[in-house]
């Protein structure tokens, strides 16, 4: 499989998601910015609206793009863009993540408001999470990095489901 999107696929995606900014913005008359997209996703995640640092970005996955390409510009592009537009008339954390707003932006693009996509994703490769090893009275059990730091921070304890014994970090 042929992995990457040519630059033709990538501006089009790109137009896509801005033609979904500017219908928002006629829709809602409002003066929404333009976003940023890019395409550094990995994993099985076919796209992501992320505001990091006060800096608002659309990034999607160019292998699952380059799979499904007509199904994604019909649904996840309008579905990240949706994102974008409830955070900037309500604010993210104001709102469901997949609340009424967002439905209803959805609605406005006449698209699916369906929240997950059913692909075939076998060959795509998932990403790798660093697992630590923690013992307990009767066997060894792999914690993820999150679970790990929650440890290592005094914030919780895991005891295991088996022998009810206290996790210990190998």
């Amino acid at each position: 499989m042929n992995s990457a999107l040519t630059e033709t696929q990538k501006n089009q995606i790109i137009e896509e998601t801005a033609r979904y900014v500017a219908l928002a913005n006629s829709l809602y008359q409002t003066n929404i910015p333009i976003i940023p997209v890019s395409f550094d996703l990995t994993g099985h995640t076919i796209g992501m609206y992320k505001v990091s640092q006060h800096k608002k970005i659309i990034r999607y996955n160019e292998l699952i793009f380059n799979k499904y390409f007509e199904e994604n510009i019909q649904e996840t592009v309008p579905h990240e863009v949706a994102h974008y537009i409830v955070d900037m008339q309500f604010g993210a954390k104001k709102v469901r993540p997949h609340g009424l707003e967002w439905q209803s932006i959805m609605q406005g693009f006449g698209a699916n408001a369906s929240r997950v996509a059913r692909y075939d994703l076998t060959d795509i490769p998932k990403r790798r999470y660093s697992t630590i090893a923690y013992q307990c009275d009767c066997q060894v059990h792999e914690l993820g990095i999150r679970r790990h730091n929650k440890v290592v921070q005094g914030k919780t304890n895991y005891f295991c489901r088996h022998c009810r014994g206290l996790l210990k970090a190998v």
